[in-house]
């Protein structure tokens, strides 16, 4: 698949999980979490819908990895601790990774100052 990870093709996987499970697997040593546009596209907040590619925020450093077939893994450094973003993080079983809220996915794209053009401010804004 990519980087010395194996995809047992005959097993019954999970679609669309491939590359979470590979990030997973990929950063086992790091904090690692779903955040950035995967995250807000995830909640319905952004109308596009990476077919591809997810990005994931991580205390190891930024790279690109590309997986063949099944797409690109985005892991991008962050320096929050755990400890400062916990009670905005919940964890995604399906995924093997912890995943942000809408709030804290918005705050990082500003912080990363990626587009936020697709962001639909309605959503964000909505009480819960």
């Amino acid at each position: 698949m990519c980087r010395g990870l194996y995809l047992y093709e005959r097993a019954d996987y999970p679609s669309g999980l491939v590359l979470f499970h590979a990030a997973a697997r990929l950063r086992g040593d790091a904090f690692n979490c779903i955040r950035l546009a995967t995250s807000l596209s995830d909640a319905g907040v952004i109308s596009q819908i990476p077919i591809d590619s997810i990005t994931v925020m991580s205390s190891g450093r930024s790279n690109t990895i590309r997986c063949g077939a099944w797409g690109t893994i985005g892991f991008v450094h962050t320096r929050k601790s755990p400890d400062a973003v916990a009670n905005r993080l919940h964890y995604d079983q399906r995924c093997h990774l912890w995943r942000a809220s809408v709030t804290l996915a918005v705050q990082d794209m500003r912080d990363t100052r990626r587009n936020m053009d697709l962001i639909d401010w309605r959503l964000v804004n909505e009480p819960v």
